[in-house]
């Protein structure tokens, strides 16, 4: 496993070979510079460059057309697709100079997650508090008067 400062010297190395370069290309053709693309675990897409500042990597990733659909290529091949991820939610400084964009799709972030399982939970609570009633009611009063019956 190569450090940080290993593969940014690798980078470096063979940045000069164009064809190697790892890109984004947004879906308005333009296209960045990235080091990777990686989805986490929360669902997010991580971004990380060095090819620009952060102003304008903001600028770039604020445009929900450019990013509605991503695609990452390498040596000519195409290593990723995303689509959807118009949602910029944070920028993160790494060490060297590394900038990261954390993109979620439009109600996917972990916070609007939350709030979605939230209303779910309150509204299987208020399903189970009906529920519960009818079992106490025919426990109570319906098989009580049934045995009566007989």
């Amino acid at each position: 496993m190569l450090t940080r400062a290993e593969r940014l010297f690798l980078y470096c190395a063979t940045s000069h070979r164009k064809e190697e370069i790892m890109k984004l290309i947004f879906n308005n053709a333009s296209e960045l510079e990235i080091q990777s693309a990686d989805l986490q675990a929360d669902g997010g897409l991580l971004i990380k460059t060095i090819a620009i500042t952060e102003d304008e990597l903001k600028k770039k990733f604020n445009d929900a057309s450019a990013t509605k659909r991503m695609t990452v290529t390498e040596r000519g091949e195409t290593l990723g697709t995303y689509e959807n991820y118009t949602n910029q939610d944070a920028i993160v400084k790494y060490t060297a100079g590394i900038l990261g964009v954390v993109m979620y799709k439009v109600g996917q972030t972990p916070t609007e997650l939350m709030e979605a399982l939230k209303k779910e939970n309150q509204r299987l609570a208020e399903e189970n508090k009906e529920l519960s009633a009818t079992v106490d009611t025919i426990l109570t009063d319906i098989l009580p008067a049934l045995e009566n019956v007989k």
